[in-house]
């Protein structure tokens, strides 16, 4: 069992003979929140919120932590 975590240039990618990452014009912001008093949400719900080129939303862990996540549409200047 190999496991790597190195990155988008991984050592690791590159010893097992992956092709290099290429830019799919998304990108992503993702994170976990934490409330130590509690945040209110209703559990095991998705909230999201869909615009043009966008999406973003947060699931309730449990009683105190929330994923949240944005992806939006973006460009390489090169």
């Amino acid at each position: 069992v190999l496991i790597g975590c190195d990155g988008v240039r991984s050592v690791v990618a590159q010893w097992l003979g992956l092709l290099q990452p290429v830019h799919s014009g998304r990108s992503a912001v993702r994170a976990i929140a934490v409330f130590p008093n509690g945040h209110g949400f209703t559990k095991n719900e998705v909230y999201q919120v869909l615009g043009e080129g966008t999406r973003s939303g947060f699931i309730p862990l449990n009683d105190k932590e929330v994923y949240w996540f944005m992806t939006y549409k973006s460009h390489l200047d090169q």
